[in-house]
C-alpha cells in the first residue's frame, strides 16, 4: 500500500462538533516575510494548491522595510537599526549558520534546507502590508488599510510563518484567527533561531507548538504539541523540528477542513520571553566551542581511537518485578558486533535469546539466537538473516505457533516470520503492511482483540523515536489492521518509542525508550497500560531506569520477561574492535 494508506492522522480526538462538512473550500492566507521562501514554506503552498477541501487564494507578505515608533512621543523612525555590536552579533551568527550549513549539505534529507524558493512561481497572488514596529522591536499594529487589504480576501484562516506575534488586528482579519509554528525552550517561547536552545543547553527533547491566536484570548492556545530527539547541531536539528512541525501543520489544517472548525484547546502558551532573535555573542563563543570539541573529539575516537557507542545485552533468571540488574549476567559481544534489542522464549526447559545481531563490517543487523544457562548464555547462531538491516525480534504465538515480528523499516515492510524448526529455522509468513516506515513493532492479543503497537515516521526521513500508533484487528493474519482513532498516541521522543512488553497478572506493561542529546536510548520507563480499546489508550508510568547498574554505561533502551527469565540491553562508549 501507499505511505498514506492506514496511518493518515486525522486527529480527530482534538475536535468537539460534528459539523456539516463544508460546502467551499478552507480559504488559508499565508503570512510571510518574503516571497523567497524556505524549503518548507515553499511545500507548504505546493501542497495547499494541491488540496481538495482548502486553498491559499493569497499570499500575505510582511514587508522587512517597516516603520519604528519611537519610544518616547510614538513618531515614526525607519527601523533596522542594530548599532555595532548588534551588526558583530549578526555577522558572527551568520558565519556559524555557514559553517554548518557545509555539514547540513551532507545530510540525507535536508541538502537543500537553506536554499530560497521562489512562492510567486506557484501562481498564487500576494498582498504586500508595512508593520509598525516599537521600540522593543515587537510588531504592534498595522495600519487600517492594511488590515482592510486582508479582510477584503474573505478568509477563514491565517496561517503566519514570520517570528512576530500577530496583532488584535490581524486576528480579527479572518474568520477563525491566526495559526502559527511555536517552538518552546525550558517551558517558554523563544523566539531566538527555532532548535538553538535546545542544542545548546543540550536538552534530550526539542518541541513544537501549533498555536493558535483569537482576539477573544491574550495569549495563544496551543491544538498540537510534539517533541523529537534533539541533534547534534542547530541547524541540523531546525531542519528536523521544521520537517515534524510543518507536516502536522497540514494535518491540522486536514482536520480543520474538513470538520468545518477550529478544535478544542489542548494546552495555554506561557508569555513569551524577551530572549533576543540573534543569540549574543557570548552564547555564541559558548555553543562555537562545544561544536568544536564535539566535533574533533568524535573525530578522533572513530578514526585513531576506533571507538563508538556499543550495545550489550545481560539477563537474569527472574521476572522483570524480582530483576536486580546490576547482579545479571551479560552475554559476550562477538567480535566486531554489537548485540541488542532481546527478546526470550522458553521452549521444553530451556530458555532462548532472540537478539539484534549487529555486524560493524557491513553495518547491518540480523537475528540471532542463544541459550541461557545459569551463568552464562551459549551462542546457537543466526536465526534470521537477510539481504536488509533487521532488529527488534519480537516474538508472540498464535494458537501453538511461534511467530515473529522484526524490525524491517529498510525493506519498507512489517513482516511476521514463523518458526519451521526451532530455533534456527524460520521462514517469510505474511508482510502485515507495507510501503510504511515503521519500526519496533509489537503484537499481542487483549480481550479478543489483537493489537499491533509500532512507531511510524509519517514524514519519511527515518525519525521513528516519537510518534506511537496502535492498530487492532479480530486476527493477526487474516483480518484487517484498523488505526486507532488516537493515533498517533504519542508524539513525544521522551516515550514514543517502544523498548518492550510486560506482564504481571491480568496487567500489561509496554516499555518506553527516552532519547538523549544527540543520542539514541538513553533510558527507558514501564508504563501500566490503564486503557486499551477500540476508542481510547492511556498508560501510566511506573518506573523510570537509567544506566546506571553496570560501570561505564552511557545508556539503556529494551526490556523483555517471560516470567521466569528478564532480559535488556545497555550501552557503553568503548572499543569496536573487542
Amino acid at each position: 500500500m501507499s505511505d498514506r494508506v492506514g496511518i493518515a492522522i486525522r486527529l480527530p480526538s482534538l475536535y468537539n462538533c460534528s459539523s456539516a462538512i463544508p460546502k467551499q473550500p478552507l480559504k488559508v492566507g499565508v503570512i510571510v516575510d518574503s516571497e523567497q521562501a524556505t524549503r518548507f514554506v515553499y511545500e507548504f503552498v505546493q501542497w495547499a494548491q494541491a488540496q481538495k477541501d482548502l486553498i491559499v487564494p493569497h499570499l500575505i507578505v510582511r514587508s522587512c522595510e517597516g516603520v519604528q515608533l519611537n519610544g518616547k512621543n510614538g513618531s515614526p523612525s525607519v527601523s533596522g537599526k542594530t548599532g555595532f555590536l548588534g551588526f558583530i552579533r549578526q555577522k558572527s551568527f551568520q558565519a556559524i549558520s555557514e559553517l554548518e550549513n557545509r555539514r547540513i549539505k551532507k545530510a540525507e534529507y535536508y541538502g537543500d534546507y537553506l536554499e530560497r524558493f521562489d512562492l510567486t512561481g506557484l501562481g498564487v497572488g500576494s498582498t504586500k502590508i508595512i508593520p509598525f514596529i516599537s521600540a522593543e522591536g515587537t510588531s504592534d499594529r498595522f495600519s487600517p488599510e492594511d488590515i482592510q487589504k486582508v479582510k477584503n480576501e474573505g478568509l477563514d484562516l491565517i496561517v503566519s510563518f514570520t517570528s512576530e506575534i500577530e496583532t488584535t488586528e490581524l486576528r480579527r482579519s479572518s474568520r477563525w484567527g491566526v495559526l502559527s509554528l511555536s517552538y518552546p525552550c525550558d517551558g517558554v517561547k523563544r523566539s531566538g533561531p527555532p532548535g538553538f536552545w535546545a542544542v545548546y543547553s543540550k536538552h534530550e527533547s526539542t518541541e513544537f507548538a501549533i498555536q493558535h491566536l483569537t482576539p477573544e484570548c491574550h495569549v495563544p492556545n496551543i491544538l498540537v504539541s510534539g517533541r523529537l530527539p534533539t541533534k547534534r547541531f542547530y541547524l541540523l536539528n531546525q531542519a528536523a523540528l521544521y520537517t515534524k512541525a510543518f507536516f502536522y501543520l497540514r494535518e491540522l489544517l486536514n482536520g480543520i477542513a474538513v470538520n468545518g472548525a477550529v478544535p478544542r484547546i489542548r494546552d495555554i502558551q506561557p508569555n513569551p520571553t524577551g530572549c533576543p532573535a540573534i543569540p549574543g555573542l557570548p552564547v555564541q563563543m559558548k555553543y562555537a566551542a562545544q561544536e568544536g570539541f564535539g566535533f574533533v573529539h568524535g573525530l578522533l575516537n572513530r578514526t585513531l581511537l576506533k571507538r563508538d557507542y556499543r550495545w550489550g545485552v545481560a539477563y537474569g533468571k527472574t521476572d522483570w518485578q524480582a530483576l536486580t540488574m546490576s547482579e545479571s549476567c551479560s552475554i559476550p559481544n562477538p567480535p566486531n558486533h554489537y548485540l541488542a534489542d532481546p527478546f526470550v522464549v522458553t521452549e521444553g526447559d530451556q530458555d532462548y535469546c532472540f537478539v539484534e545481531d549487529y555486524d560493524y563490517k557491513s553495518s547491518r543487523g540480523s537475528i540471532s539466537v542463544y541459550v541461557l544457562r545459569a551463568n552464562k548464555a551459549e551462542r546457537l547462531g543466526p536465526a534470521i538473516v537477510e539481504p536488509f538491516h533487521m532488529s527488534f525480534p519480537y516474538l508472540f504465538r498464535f494458537g501453538s505457533r511461534l511467530f515473529m515480528c522484526p524490525e524491517t523499516s529498510q525493506k519498507r515492510e512489517i513482516r511476521v516470520y514463523e518458526c519451521v524448526h526451532f530455533p534456527l529455522k524460520w521462514k517469510l509468513y505474511k508482510t502485515l503492511m507495507s510501503g510504511i516506515s515503521a519500526v519496533d513493532t509489537m503484537i499481542f492479543e487483549r480481550d479478543g482483540v489483537w493489537w499491533l503497537f509500532t512507531n511510524i515516521d509519517p514524514t519519511n526521513t527515518e525519525n521513528h523515536c516519537s510518534e506511537l500508533f496502535i492498530f487492532y484487528s479480530d486476527h493477526p493474519f487474516d483480518g484487517k489492521w484498523q488505526a486507532h482513532p488516537q493515533n498517533p498516541i504519542f508524539a513525544d521522543s521522551d516515550k514514543g518509542r517502544n523498548a518492550g512488553i510486560l506482564y504481571d497478572d491480568n496487567s500489561i506493561y509496554r516499555v518506553a525508550q527516552r532519547q538523549g542529546f544527540d543520542s539514541y536510548g538513553k533510558g527507558f520507563s514501564i508504563n501500566k497500560i490503564t486503557v486499551l480499546n477500540k476508542n481510547e489508550y492511556s498508560e501510566a508510568g511506573v518506573r523510570d531506569v537509567e544506566p546506571n547498574f553496570f560501570p561505564n554505561l552511557v545508556g539503556c533502551h529494551h526490556l523483555h520477561s517471560n516470567g521466569k527469565v528478564s532480559v535488556f540491553d545497555y550501552l557503553r562508549f568503548c572499543s569496536t574492535k573487542s
